[in-house]
């Protein structure tokens, strides 16, 4: 088998989603229609969507097909087929159907595939940060539609994010948190105490690839006031960023290149505004030390 077009983290997710993409620009580069495409190959025009999209898998024999009428180059066509066979790999987010839906999956997989993630939490320590007790508290109190007999399965799908920190290639992450989420008490003293703790131990030890910034209560108004947000990126130059846009009770995976674009901007500049490294650390060492007190 041909290796991997691009190095990085494999994802089942993100390297059909490439495949998609290359097979649509193929397309989309002879004129012709999904329509015609599908008449050619069987492929109907809505599975045909699904697959460019990266939400079909497409089988050997398929490809072939498509292969047939795009014609690509012979070294495309190796490179081609080795992102199809990578796209039979299960993730240990392909089990987690029953809690979660369709499109929280598709997160969960871009997520393991990315190579660098930029998130917003203004009133909350985001999920790849969060020590167990705080996700718990977090997920006890949250949507009715949350079971409390599926609280302990999806905070294992939580921590199981997490593993994206460690290993040899580890996700770039950069924070940037609001003041509130550092006083919002979730699940009482000692479980907020224990969450700050660990964004310190975060803070000191992850070699450089987490970056974590807070914007104080004095900052003001900044692009991404009001609501969370992240930004993922891939290590593939042919894939783009794609934005997480999450509410209480749902979200959803947003391509669209403008608003990626401002969501970008409106991270960096948010970044920049924020207290730098150093006294982001201080003021969350500060905020952990008054929880210390009676």
């Amino acid at each position: 088998m041909v290796d991997s077009p691009h190095p990085g983290p494999l994802s089942s997710t993100v390297q059909a989603w490439e495949l998609g993409l290359r097979l649509r620009e193929h397309r989309e580069r002879l004129g012709l229609t999904a329509a015609h495409v599908g008449r050619t190959t069987g492929i109907g025009g809505t599975n045909l969507s699904a697959i460019e999209a990266g939400k079909r898998r497409l089988t050997a024999a398929k490809l072939r097909d498509l292969v047939a009428v795009y014609d690509p180059p012979p070294d495309e066509r190796a490179e081609l087929e080795a992102l199809r066979e990578q796209t039979d790999r299960r993730g240990w987010w392909h089990d987690q159907g029953r809690l979660h839906t369709e499109e929280f999956l598709r997160l969960l997989g871009l997520e393991a595939g990315a190579h660098r993630v930029r998130e917003y939490a203004p009133d909350l320590v985001p999920g790849l940060l969060q020590t167990p007790d705080y996700a718990r508290a977090v997920m006890s109190a949250g949507t009715p539609y949350i079971r409390p007999v599926d609280v302990e399965p999806r905070l294992r799908t939580r921590l199981a994010r997490q593993a994206r920190l460690e290993g040899d290639q580890p996700l770039g992450l950069d924070v940037v948190l609001g003041e509130a989420a550092l006083r919002q008490w979730i699940g009482g003293r000692t479980t907020m105490r224990h969450q700050l703790a660990h964004l310190l131990e975060v803070i000191d030890g992850r070699s450089g690839h987490v970056r974590v910034r807070v914007v104080p209560f004095t900052a003001g108004a900044h692009p991404l006031l009001g609501a969370p947000l992240m930004i993922l990126s891939f290590p593939s130059p042919r894939l783009p960023d794609l934005v997480w846009q999450e509410t209480a009770i749902s979200g959803v995976v947003v391509d669209k290149r403008q608003v990626i674009l401002e969501s970008a901007a409106g991270f960096d500049e948010t970044f920049n505004r924020a207290l730098d490294e150093s006294a982001s650390r201080a003021l969350v060492a500060e905020v952990h030390d008054e929880m210390e007190r009676p």
